[in-house]
């Protein structure tokens, strides 16, 4: 029986991150409402859609705040929204923003909002006691992920070395990624407190990330016997996420130029005994069959990487699936084993991520997924504007005038300070790797187990990116952004 869904006309205008930072640095002093708003007045102003357009604003953070009832109402309060705009916030572990902006779809199908700002929000550096934090074990098992992704790793034979040498992948992408300049579309520079340099790169890929050093590395959760270690593991980052959605005919009366077209999402659930970290190895299968594409048109694969391990397992699953996925597609510009991971904020980088890519290259079809803390799963794909007419010159031409639009917008924009705060190695093709790192040493900000322990654009000005994080190569400035305060 098939499946497949009426075409939607919910559209991403734009999206946009703060860098990620290894907590205790960049943004040691500011809490999760301030990254939130930092996000949201990013977005106001890369868009120039005016406040009194937003209907509804959604937030998700996995971390809730105990001194911020509401992240989003502050956030956008703080953003300079209209108070009459209203704004609620979700939790949903890993998958959060991408709650977040389900929510705002369904705000919008049920006539609640036509304009939504969907996205969310993690500090680690305001969490005073991160060992204790719930979403790391399960409640109903508990299990920590890093325990459950060593029982993976057996089960399916996966090897450290393999996991090591996925892990090198990624955060060679992200240097790579960083060198060319690809992630300028999505970050916003954040302009700290006086005196200090505004954050205007991630700071927790490492250049020197190798097998050889990822291999002295000690398991940090089956101690004997165990290959998860802190360098093929994620790491907590402290970040946020904004996007605008809405339907395809109010951008046109809105004048707004649409990205990409959300065209179908899925969900799915397991026990966390069973299916903690493959939720995305059943949500893109039943997402494909759902919209009933050819897989063979997907161009972009944007993943949540929770564990090197978990990536593996991914691509093994799919292999012999009707939904392959080539390792070419998967991530190339790193992923949250080298940018980080704030829990609430990642599924609102993917989205944006993906969309560049997509844009990028003329493709077609992007598939963004993740799994989720308690046995969850979930993907969405999105889709050209162009993508019914099949032409691709024509998908290329309508990136080259977003580009110029763009363009013409930094031009004209000026560079000032947005919110009220002052100023694989070859992974091999059939498996993938390994690596596990080190990276949390860097400013201190984890305690090694990752998982477990610690779990508009139109600036002219050039800022220096923030020099206290960990050593990097190639970390050139931003010129092309404003600067969210």
């Amino acid at each position: 029986m098939s499946t497949s869904r009426k075409r939607s006309n919910i559209v991403l205008i734009d999206g946009c991150r703060t860098p990620f930072q290894i907590p205790g640095t960049g943004y040691r002093s500011f809490r999760s409402r301030d990254l939130a708003r930092f996000a949201i007045r990013g977005l106001l102003n890369r868009t120039k859609i005016a406040g009194d357009q937003i209907g509804h604003v959604i937030m998700g953070t996995a971390f809730p705040d105990t001194e911020t009832g509401n992240l989003a109402r502050e956030a956008a309060l703080g953003a300079g929204l209209p108070a009459s705009v209203p704004a609620h916030t979700v939790s949903m572990s890993c998958l959060s923003s991408q709650q977040a902006i389900a929510g705002g779809i369904g705000q919008i199908l049920s006539g609640g909002a036509d304009v939504v700002i969907a996205g969310g929000a993690d500090s680690f550096s305001s969490v005073r006691r991160p060992e204790e934090l719930p979403l790391l074990r399960e409640v109903s098992t508990g299990e920590t992920m890093g325990k459950w992704a060593d029982r993976l790793a057996d089960r399916l034979g996966v090897s450290r070395e393999e996991q090591d040498a996925y892990a090198v992948r990624s955060h060679q992408s992200a240097v790579k990624a960083n060198e060319s300049r690809l992630l300028d579309d999505e970050l916003i520079p954040v302009a700290s407190q006086p005196g200090f340099e505004a954050v205007t790169r991630d700071n927790g890929f490492r250049a020197d990330f190798t097998p050889e050093s990822l291999s002295i590395l000690k398991p940090a959760f089956t101690k004997k016997h165990g290959t998860v270690t802190t360098g093929n593991a994620f790491f907590p980052a402290d970040g946020a996420s904004a996007v605008l959605i809405m339907t395809e005919e109010k951008a046109a009366e809105l004048g707004l130029t649409p990205r990409v077209r959300i065209a179908s999402r899925s969900w799915t659930a397991a026990h966390p005994a069973d299916d903690m970290l493959t939720g995305a190895a059943h949500a893109i299968p039943k997402l494909i069959e759902q919209s009933g594409i050819n897989p063979g048109d997907i161009d972009v694969f944007e993943v949540h990487e929770a564990f090197a391990v978990q990536i593996i397992a991914l691509l093994k699953a799919l292999a012999s699936s009707p939904v392959p996925l080539p390792l070419r597609s998967l991530n190339p510009l790193g992923g949250s084993l080298s940018l980080g991971h704030p829990f609430g904020a990642t599924g609102g980088r993917l989205l944006t991520t993906a969309a560049n890519r997509l844009t990028r290259g003329n493709g077609r079809y992007a598939v963004v997924a993740s799994p989720g803390g308690g046995g969850h799963g979930h993907a969405m794909l999105l889709e050209a504007m162009d993508a019914g007419s099949g032409n691709k010159s024509a998908r290329g031409a309508s990136s080259r005038k977003t580009t110029t639009q763009k363009a013409a917008s930094r031009k004209s924009s000026s560079s000032k300070a947005t919110g009220t705060r002052t100023s694989a190695s070859k992974a091999p093709s059939g498996k993938t790797g390994k690596t596990e790192g080190t990276q949390r040493s860097a400013g201190k900000a984890s305690s090694g187990k990752a998982g477990e322990s610690s779990s508009g654009k139109s600036q002219t000005k050039k800022t220096e990116s923030q020099k206290s994080g960990p050593k990097q190569s190639g970390t050139p400035s931003s010129d092309n952004q404003n600067t969210a305060s």
